[in-house]
């Protein structure tokens, strides 16, 4: 198990990590951070970690990169996963905030890379891939999402880190019900969702089995 006594673990990204963390009264949020760190107080007691959530709504690779000194550095951590790309693929589709410039599939690798590098200080950095709930694999969205995954990997791969893959828990769900099931815009987990992404990082910190 990558968990130890007196660890602090953070987790940076975009809503689907922050989960409402600003609404709830310890900043953890409503969704998989929530999850992970009560499966690690439930079922392993005798650790006592400090969990951190690093999520911030509407971020894309450019924004968690310019405000990872303060929002994860500055925490000491020991650990960090980072699920980051949702809204570097999505802004491509809804161009919801048209005066902001796009994240490129180069841009998305310069800044995964530059991430990576300020990660080589902590014990253990583990990616997420970015995932899009819906199984028709034509889907020009589903497309798109699973090249900035194949960019991830690729980034970890060269930095010799691990990446965990996000799309395969979902479309392994995704074999009985459609992402819709989950949710209406099929990139925010809920409370399903979060429940396959909490169980994937426990497994990957060697929890299998508690969720």
């Amino acid at each position: 198990m990558i968990f130890k006594d007196g660890d602090t673990i953070v987790f940076a990204g975009d809503s689907i990590t922050d989960a409402d963390k600003n609404t709830t009264w310890d900043g953890i949020g409503n969704g998989y951070v929530r999850l992970v760190r009560d499966a690690l107080a439930a079922f392993f007691p005798q650790i006592g970690c400090r969990v951190f959530n690093a999520g911030v709504s509407g971020d894309n690779s450019r924004d968690l990169l310019a405000r990872w000194e303060k929002d994860v550095d500055e925490k000491k951590p020991s650990v960090v996963f980072c699920l980051i790309g949702a809204n570097d693929i999505w802004r491509h589709f809804d161009r919801l905030d048209p005066h902001k410039p796009l994240v490129s599939e180069e841009e998305y690798g310069r800044n995964l890379t530059e991430i990576c590098k300020k990660a080589e200080r902590y014990e253990h950095f583990i990616m997420i891939a970015p995932y899009f709930m819906e199984r028709n694999r034509s889907d020009e969205m589903r497309l798109l999402t699973e090249r900035y995954a194949a960019i991830m990997h690729a980034v970890a791969q060269k930095s010799g880190l691990p990446v965990l893959d996000a799309q395969k828990e979902f479309d392994a769900y995704m074999e009985h019900r459609s992402g819709m099931s989950i949710s209406w815009d099929r990139v925010h987990p809920g409370a399903i969702g979060s429940m396959l992404l909490a169980r994937m990082v426990l497994k990957a910190g060697g929890c299998e089995g508690v969720l």
